[in-house]
């Protein structure tokens, strides 16, 4: 009968690892979404992203996310939508039309 083998469990902390001094914080600058996803060409430039690397998650967070920093009732108006659709085609579980979706695109 051959013997099993058995592996010796390593000894590794992470208290245990040098602790490192990190450069200034000069030059970073804090990342705000808020600030970025008003910007109606950075949301294009973004959405395009999205489509062209088959990212429909993130291209609906990504609407998501700017139409809760706008007016969602003027948007509503602009498109000729219901509140019902827009807030359907926005959930996370949503399957949205092409043509609801290109509505929503106008508003941008």
């Amino acid at each position: 009968m051959a013997k099993k083998k058995t592996s010796k469990k390593q000894k590794f902390l992470l208290k245990d690892m040098p602790k490192m001094n990190l450069k200034s914080k000069k030059g970073i600058k804090p990342f705000t979404a808020s600030k970025n996803l008003k910007n109606k060409n950075y949301v294009k430039k973004v959405l395009f992203g999205c489509f062209v690397h088959n990212d429909m998650e993130g291209f609906k967070e990504v609407l998501r996310t700017h139409f809760d920093l706008v007016n969602k009732d003027e948007v509503i108006k602009k498109v000729n939508i219901s509140k019902t659709t827009f807030y359907r085609t926005l959930s996370k579980k949503s399957n949205p039309t092409l043509r609801n979706i290109s509505k929503l695109l106008k508003a941008i």
